[in-house]
């Protein structure tokens, strides 16, 4: 990594280290550190908050400005961290707290969750409420995601194949955006509790509500419900582009976002953290 760049990324990783007590950067680089592995949601998490915070704040530093940000479910994390809304160790310990409550609840209530595309949001909420299943996401008109018990969503899946859909299951360790997750609320509560939050520098855009959050209880009530709730990421990228249509920038790890955002808003200019950052710092 390079100039202000590196700098700003190093210290955002080194306190995500100390805050999580495990070499974070080695972890996103590797996928391993010491006992932490990317392939558990209690590391997944905290890992895509630091990167993309890293990202932001170095990017900033660099001269990009934003005019407003969202995250995609736990990415909601980071864009409050960015909006300066919330502290980055704090935000740290909200989400440990988080993937394990969400965790545990996975293990209590077992489920899984299924992509689906090719049929409309009617559809999949009118196949949902006969299968016992949950609409989990809105990510774009052409993918929803489908949450619930594992019985109740192969039946799901294969009412919505039936109907012309195209069904992907997800790598996922349980029914997340559902009922399932109900018992992780009170933990999470407690947590909130103890963080101070701040009314944001810029608009931060909450992709449960679609809309933006800018008082400390409204963020608190907002983060709980997110838990439970189907992440409107096709109404809140729409929300965005409404006030600022030209350029999206994706700062999360992957390309996942920003390729939603391509479908929602046509002729929508997307930068991904990829093409921002410099080849030096990129490969470092």
């Amino acid at each position: 990594m390079d100039g202000g760049l590196g700098e700003l990324a190093v210290d955002v990783f080194a306190t995500a280290s100390h805050v999580l007590g495990e070499d974070v950067l080695e972890l996103c680089r590797t996928g391993r550190s010491g006992t932490a592995s990317l392939d558990s949601t209690l590391w997944a998490q905290p890992a895509v908050l630091t990167c993309s915070v890293a990202a932001f704040r170095g990017l900033s530093a660099r001269g990009e400005s934003y005019a407003a940000v969202a995250g995609h479910s736990v990415g909601e994390y980071a864009a409050l961290v960015a909006g300066s809304a919330l502290d980055l160790a704090d935000a740290l310990q909200l989400i440990a707290l988080r993937a394990q409550a969400t965790d545990d609840a996975a293990h209590q209530n077992p489920g899984g969750m299924v992509a689906v595309m090719r049929i409309d949001r009617e559809a999949v909420e009118q196949i949902c409420e006969r299968a016992g299943t949950f609409l989990a996401a809105d990510n774009s008109a052409g993918q929803l995601v489908m949450s619930g018990p594992h019985e109740a969503l192969e039946s799901a899946r294969a009412a919505a194949e039936g109907a012309g859909a195209t069904c992907r299951s997800l790598d996922v360790a349980g029914a997340f955006h559902s009922p399932a997750m109900e018992p992780a609320i009170a933990r999470l509560e407690a947590g909130l509790a103890h963080v101070t939050f701040r009314v944001p520098r810029i608009d931060v855009w909450s992709s449960t509500t679609a809309a933006p959050v800018r008082e400390s209880d409204e963020i608190r009530e907002v983060l709980l419900a997110q838990l439970v709730s189907p992440v409107r990421w096709r109404e809140t990228v729409e929300g965005l582009a409404g006030r600022n249509p030209a350029v999206f920038a994706d700062l999360g790890p992957g390309r996942v976002v920003g390729a939603l955002a391509k479908r929602i808003v046509r002729g929508a200019e997307i930068k991904f953290v990829t093409d921002l950052l410099p080849a030096s710092a990129s490969a470092s």
